[in-house]
C-alpha cells in the first residue's frame, strides 16, 4: 500500500487480501484526519476504470448530500451501522434505509442509480464500508446538494442530518 495522504492509500491494483489489522490501520488514520475518515483504494490509481474502496469514517464525520452524474455507486456494510437517506431536488427526505452488516439484521447492501442525491448518517461510532463506482475518477461528475451545509461545517451538517424529517409511508 501507498499512502497518498493522511485520508488515501493506493494499492497497487494488483491482488490484495484485508483483514482486521487494515480497517485498524485505516481507523487510526480517520481518527488523525480532520474529516475523520481514511480509504484504501483497491484500483491502482485515480484513472482506474473500476474504483473499489474501504472507507472507514467515525461518527463525527459528514457527508454533504450529494449525487453522481453518469456513474452507479454501490456500498457494502462491513462493520457499523448507518441510515443510508435519499432525498428529492429539494431536499426532502424520499427515502431512509437501516445499514448494518447482514447478521444485525439491517440492509447490509445497496445500489444507488445515478441523480439521486444522497448521504450517510451514523448510528455507530465507526462505519467500515466497501463503496465501487466505474472510473476515472472525476469531481466534475459529482453534484454537492446546495440545501445542505458544506462538509467544511460539520457541525451544522449534523445538525441538518439530525432534524430531517422521516419520509410519510
Amino acid at each position: 500500500m501507498k499512502q497518498i495522504s493522511q485520508e488515501v492509500f493506493y494499492s497497487n491494483g494488483d491482488f490484495l487480501a484485508v483483514d482486521s489489522a487494515t480497517i485498524t490501520l485505516l481507523r487510526e488514520n480517520a481518527a488523525r484526519s480532520p474529516r475523520r475518515r481514511c480509504r484504501l483504494c483497491f484500483h491502482a490509481d485515480a484513472a482506474s476504470a473500476q474504483q473499489e474502496m474501504l472507507i472507514v469514517m467515525h461518527r463525527s464525520s459528514y457527508v454533504r448530500p450529494h449525487r453522481h452524474f453518469g456513474k452507479v455507486e454501490t456500498l457494502g456494510i462491513v462493520e457499523g451501522a448507518c441510515d443510508a437517506l435519499l432525498f428529492d431536488e429539494a431536499g426532502n427526505v424520499t427515502r431512509t434505509i437501516n445499514m448494518s452488516p447482514a447478521a444485525d439484521g439491517g440492509s447490509f447492501f445497496y445500489r444507488m442509480p445515478d441523480r439521486v442525491f444522497h448521504t450517510l448518517r451514523f448510528r455507530s461510532e465507526w462505519l467500515t464500508f466497501i463503496e465501487t463506482t466505474i472510473g476515472p475518477f472525476d469531481p466534475a461528475a459529482t453534484e454537492a446538494a446546495t440545501w445542505a451545509p458544506p462538509e467544511t461545517d460539520p457541525v451544522a451538517g449534523h445538525a441538518f442530518l439530525a432534524n430531517l424529517a422521516k419520509p410519510a409511508i
